[in-house]
């Protein structure tokens, strides 16, 4: 830890998704592509982290030369000022200490993580065309993803936000989730995610269509507000169904406000994105989800790196719902360790998070427009 910052590289990975994935309520096609940026951190005494990161070369230029006990606690993680290097930092202090990551954050959770596919959109109609393809392109979707080892699945829906006529989008809604259920069976696990695209009564409705499907958590059914929020918590409660209400991402950046709704009960479990918010500031707030008694469960993305930090961190952190999991390969980046049997993800004993970068692929990836080196 007393070792000293000598170079900072940037490069960006590339990761591509088994298929094209669709829309959610607001956004259109997700695409086939995701793109990691990667820092790379050297010290003088060879060790090194790496990890996501959207630091600036500028950024970088200001830690050259500094001590990783200066940047960063093993105890309370990286420097307020320092946070736009999270991710690389926990790495490299885990080389420092040979340390996993999840021993640093107390080793509190269970080993292996339950994960979730994350990938079921709205894959199944074309606006522009007019085409629908009906419910099989979502069964198609999470047979994929079953065969690929998941066991949990969350599904898009808020069709009537923006794709189709109002009724006839929240029937379509409720016609997958059934379908799905039947698919699955009454063992897996299933989540809907309306990505803030209902009013509250639609909101309802779905509980009273397809509450007894065995929903396992109703993720953003619309604009988080401590009434309205907490009002649909106690309506599922008085209905008798066992569904959680998660809510967070997108709240990073006024989680003093979004922290008051977790303390007045109004959700179940917290969703903070996790490259955003980083995972310093989820240890900090940590405290708040004991005081609520509630659950976490990071969202993930548009990052393959994010799905195997997310079981580092469940491992080392009760109180951890469900990981979300962005299915796509990436080339140059060695997850051994972070196996997949039955809807549980492993997490390496190795130091930091358990990943490694082939050196081949860095170096090319360095070549790269986007690419930078500070020394």
């Amino acid at each position: 830890m007393d070792s000293t910052i000598v170079s900072v590289k940037r490069i960006v990975l590339q990761g591509k998704r088994p298929r094209v994935i669709g829309r959610n309520a607001r956004l259109d096609v997700h695409g086939q592509y995701a793109r990691d940026p990667i820092v790379l951190l050297h010290t003088d005494s060879g060790l090194s982290g790496w990890g996501w990161s959207r630091a600036s070369q500028q950024d970088a230029e200001r830690i050259l030369g500094k001590r990783v006990s200066d940047l960063f606690n093993p105890e309370t993680g990286t420097a307020d000022e320092c946070l736009m290097f999270d991710f690389p930092l926990w790495d490299l202090a885990g080389q420092a200490l040979h340390k996993p990551v999840y021993e640093m954050l107390g080793g509190g959770g269970e080993n292996p993580v339950p994960v979730y596919d994350g990938s079921i959109y709205i894959d199944e109609i074309d606006p522009e065309t007019g085409a629908d393809a009906g419910l099989q392109p979502m069964l198609d979707a999470v047979q994929a993803g079953w065969d690929a080892g998941h066991r949990a699945f969350k599904l898009k829906i808020g069709r009537s936000h923006k794709w189709m006529e109002k009724r006839a989008g929240l029937k379509r809604d409720i016609d997958v989730i059934r379908a799905v259920r039947e698919q699955i069976g009454s063992d897996a696990r299933l989540m809907v995610d309306a990505n803030n695209g209902y009013e509250p009564s639609e909101a309802r409705e779905v509980m009273v269509q397809a509450g007894d499907c065995g929903i396992y958590w109703f993720e953003e059914p619309f604009p988080e507000d401590i009434e309205e929020t907490a009002a649909l918590r106690r309506f599922i409660q008085e209905g008798g169904w066992d569904a959680l209400v998660a809510d967070g991402e997108g709240s990073e950046r006024r989680d003093a406000e979004f922290t008051e709704i977790v303390r007045a009960k109004g959700v179940d479990v917290v969703q903070f994105d996790l490259r955003a918010y980083t995972l310093t500031k989820w240890l900090r707030f940590w405290p708040v989800l004991e005081e609520a008694d509630a659950l976490y469960a990071p969202h993930n993305w548009g990052s393959h790196l994010s799905g195997f930090y997310i079981p580092q961190m469940a491992r080392g952190l009760p109180r951890f719902a469900m990981g979300e999991t962005d299915i796509m390969q990436m080339e140059g980046v060695c997850a051994e360790g972070y196996s997949l049997v039955r809807g549980y993800r492993n997490v390496p004993d190795a130091p930091g998070f358990g990943l490694t970068l082939d050196q081949a692929v860095a170096d090319r990836a360095g070549h790269a427009e986007d690419s930078w080196v500070a020394e």
